[in-house]
């Protein structure tokens, strides 16, 4: 007859085999986003080069998982949308929580494991200021008055915290190719820039140059200058008795 034990580790004695760290991040304490839209949290760590951390966790600060590679231990709320853009092997944890509600306030923190490690991070956590309504577009000034034919360059401007969907422009002229450009303006926030170039037409007036700044997930916000058009007698003039010309030959 053998005798059968089974043994029970005390959580306590667990513990001791679970080393906490605590090391440095670099994460905006309070950082703007859209509701509708997403928010891109810009995140970087420092960590031991020869010990790559294998596992990152984005939580709430009163408790709670927001973003795990096991979407098991994710709050209702939070799954499927929020994922780590950064790479973890680089000291990159930036997170995009996408679909952003207006109780999305956090504070949210980082932390990470690697088997029984586990890693805090001083600064590792962010408050989230929610925005019902976007940012207006800026456009660079144009002249008051423009003469008809004439060629224009403008350029339109909006702010944003969702680098993975960044705005998209349109423009009120028709069958213009816009170049777009994006800056980044300080930690996370970027700037995108639509410029076309055009040649003015239409009737003596005013006209509205119109550009749209369409968010992530259809919120928009528009600005507009005015032009005034002014169209060349001598100009007219010159096609009448261009017309006459030819005719007499």
């Amino acid at each position: 007859m053998s005798n059968r034990f089974s043994t029970v580790i005390p959580s306590w004695l667990v513990c001791l085999f679970t080393e906490f760290h605590v090391l440095a991040a670099d994460v905006p304490f309070r950082f703007t986003a859209l509701t509708r839209s997403c928010v891109v949290i810009p995140c970087t760590f420092q960590y031991p080069e020869h010990v790559p951390l294998t596992r990152g966790i984005w939580s709430k600060k009163t408790g709670g998982v927001i973003f795990h590679k096991g979407q098991s231990r994710v709050l209702d709320h939070f799954k499927g949308r929020t994922k780590i853009l950064g790479d973890l092997s680089k000291g990159n944890c930036t997170l995009e929580i996408d679909n952003i509600k207006s109780f999305d306030n956090g504070p949210f923190c980082f932390h990470a494991e690697r088997g029984n490690d586990k890693y805090r991070f001083n600064n590792s956590c962010v408050f989230i200021v929610m925005k019902a309504s976007p940012a207006t577009p800026v456009m660079t000034p144009v002249p008051t008055e423009v003469d008809a034919g004439s060629t224009i360059t403008v350029s339109c401007s909006v702010m944003h915290t969702c680098s993975s969907h960044p705005p998209e422009f349109s423009w009120s002229v028709s069958n213009v190719t816009s170049k777009v450009t994006d800056t980044s303006t300080e930690q996370g926030i970027w700037e995108r820039t639509s410029t076309i170039t055009f040649m003015v037409t239409g009737r003596d007036g005013v006209h509205s140059l119109t550009c749209t700044a369409t968010f992530w997930r259809g919120k928009q916000q528009a600005s507009s200058v005015e032009l005034t058009v002014k169209v060349l007698i001598i100009i007219i003039l010159a096609a009448v008795f261009g017309v006459v010309i030819c005719r007499k030959r």
